[in-house]
């Protein structure tokens, strides 16, 4: 019964189908085609055998010897206006269907016609007025065409059993070739029940540049993503583990030393501010990643509307400045065109403040400047610092979840290892992306590409920009 629902049958069938329309087409064309050229040759043996038994009447002048004249198997009849003027030996004795037909033929219409002799042996007459020294006669000249029959006959029987033995042949070789055929799909079915979660190294091998190769390199790609999905997926489950289990552990051990014996009201206070402080930071942990959550499953609604990134750089840099004072640093604002995207202002905002954070957090002298420039149809917001800089081996993993370039001192900075995850993924999720460039004790400089609203509006938020660039002037 699962071979009936298989795709083999079901293609093999569909190709049984369709040889067996194809072999009717072409008996049936060729059959009638022979008939219809039998019968045509046949009509035509008879009215050159007429001519000729035309001209023998009217050279003679009497009656001829149609015995003599007539080939095998013509049956040859002249009929004169009194009824039979002379009939060839033959098996035709009864010919009573005749009158009416040589009747009509000496009105002047000659035609062709069939007939059956007292054996039940059918003749095919052709039939045409003849004058002879003004005397109006009717010929006609007949064949048997039972060889012609035979011959259908014998034709039909040929097609019939050439024809179901090459279905059956056919059927044999269709269910090779499906099987051939298919016998990729079974090897990449084999090799989709091998892997599981726990299991996903295994490939399906590619020995083929088809349509089903080009299958298997899909599927490779896509186990090969998921692989590496359920890596991140692990790896991102235990750095959360991680750092969620030294604030919890840090809560515990305050929890329990206060608990053990009698304290003073300082040593309560500052128990309790510890632990303030590592729930502040679990709780930043979490709703970080409640975020990345949302983002992943494309559950993070995000607005459209017009974004002024003059505008929005403008107010943060205004905000930002305190950060950069506390830590001695100074914030120049570059070149600041007149740029409009399409999209969240309270994310991009959030992106653009994580990447400056970050650049503050790594800077331990010199400055932080922020710029924003239109390259073609995109807009480039270039966030520079004279920071640490970034190892080369650490670029390409800086936007995962979790990874710190300074381990020891990012946990003394505040820092989770998710603001640059969480900036990537607004970055992606408004059509943009972000570079960076750095060198190891020199600095980084991180770039926001994002698309150009195309119905930018120059004199959006001129008069708000132009207050606040007094403010800016001492930055």
């Amino acid at each position: 019964m699962k071979f009936f629902k298989s795709v083999k049958f079901r293609l093999t069938v569909w190709y049984l189908i369709v040889m067996s329309i194809l072999l009717f087409i072409f008996a049936a064309v060729s059959y009638f085609t022979l008939y219809r050229n039998l019968y045509d040759n046949l009509d035509d043996n008879l009215e050159n055998r007429w001519i000729k038994l035309r001209g023998l009447l009217r050279e003679s002048k009497d009656k001829v010897d149609i015995d003599m004249e007539r080939e095998l198997g013509e049956i040859i009849l002249i009929y004169s206006p009194e009824g039979i003027l002379q009939k060839s030996s033959g098996p035709f004795t009864d010919t009573s269907d005749i009158v009416p037909v040589v009747q009509e033929v000496a009105q002047g219409n000659p035609l062709f016609f069939n007939t059956t002799t007292t054996y039940d042996r059918e003749i095919r007459f052709y039939a045409a007025p003849v004058t002879v020294e003004e005397t109006s006669l009717v010929v006609l000249i007949g064949r048997h065409f039972d060889e012609i029959k035979i011959i259908l006959g014998r034709l039909r029987t040929i097609f019939t059993l050439s024809g179901l033995a090459m279905l059956f042949l056919a059927g044999i070789g269709g269910l090779f070739l499906a099987n051939r055929v298919l016998r990729p799909v079974d090897r990449i079915t084999r090799t989709a029940q091998k892997i599981g979660e726990s299991n996903l190294s295994h490939r399906i091998e590619i020995d083929s540049e088809d349509e089903l190769g080009r299958l298997s390199l899909t599927l490779n790609r896509m186990i090969a993503r998921l692989e590496d999905a359920f890596r991140r997926q692990q790896q991102f489950a235990a750095d959360a583990s991680h750092e969620l289990r030294t604030p919890l552990s840090v809560i515990q051990a305050e929890a329990t030393l206060a608990l053990s014996k009698d304290r003073k009201i300082e040593d309560y206070r500052e128990t309790l501010e510890t632990i303030s402080q590592e729930a502040a930071y679990m709780s930043s942990i979490i709703d970080k990643l409640l975020f990345l959550a949302r983002s992943d499953t494309r559950q993070e609604q995000y607005s459209s509307e017009k974004v002024n990134l003059r505008e929005l750089i403008t107010d943060l840099a205004i905000n930002i400045e305190t950060l950069a004072q506390e830590k001695g640093l100074k914030l120049e604002v570059g070149t600041i065109e007149n740029l409009v995207v399409r999209g969240d202002k309270d994310r991009l905002k959030q992106l653009l403040f994580n990447l400056l954070e970050n650049a503050i957090k790594y800077t331990m002298v010199g400055k932080i400047s922020i710029s924003a420039v239109r390259k073609d149809k995109m807009a480039v917001v270039t966030i520079a610092d004279t920071g640490i800089g970034i190892p080369p081996q650490d670029l390409p993993h800086i936007f995962e979840r979790f990874w710190r370039v300074d381990k020891t001192r990012s946990r003394e900075n505040g820092g989770t290892g998710l603001g640059l995850a969480i900036a990537q993924e607004i970055a992606e999720a408004h059509g943009g992306k972000i570079k960076v460039e750095s060198e190891l004790n020199k600095g980084s400089t991180f770039s926001v590409i994002l698309p150009i609203s195309p119905d930018i509006s120059e004199s959006s938020g001129k008069k708000k920009i132009k207050r606040k660039k007094k403010q800016l002037k001492n930055i």
